[in-house]
């Protein structure tokens, strides 16, 4: 299994630097807007992270489907399934966080980057098989 991962991996480095990429900025911006919120708005981390982690998507989402998967695809077929599989991914992340944070006594900024880092594998298969090969 790992070995299958990895050559998958090198199979399609390309496309996957591309994703981390997009994954960095649309993730500087999910990371920035829960500081904000959760700090300086004063904001529960959770609903802070809810809010962060839709406009990172929705970020995320223009850039994957103009620059990475370069999906010529209809948006209206295929918003409902990124949409819905970052709902998936927002849940979660709020359950790693929420275990992270309340039962480990991470700080919530650590517990993001452990989501983020789980999460992001999620999202790319996701993305790459199901929302950006619909038409």
């Amino acid at each position: 299994m790992l070995k299958a991962t990895w050559k998958y991996f090198l199979d399609n480095k390309h496309i996957f630097k591309k994703y981390a990429i997009v994954g960095a900025v649309s993730g500087g911006f999910d990371f920035g807007t829960l500081f904000i919120l959760t700090d300086f708005v004063g904001w529960h981390y959770l609903i802070s992270a809810n809010v962060a982690f839709t406009l990172g998507g929705a970020i995320n989402y223009w850039l994957n489907k103009g620059w990475t998967f370069k999906s010529d695809g209809q948006h209206r077929k295929q918003l409902p399934i990124f949409f819905t599989l970052a709902t998936l991914g927002l849940i979660i992340n709020g359950n790693i966080m929420y275990i992270s944070v309340e039962h480990f006594h991470l700080h919530y900024l650590l517990a993001k980057i452990l989501a983020a880092g789980i999460v992001t594998f999620w999202n790319f298969f996701g993305n790459k098989y199901l929302t950006f090969r619909v038409k």
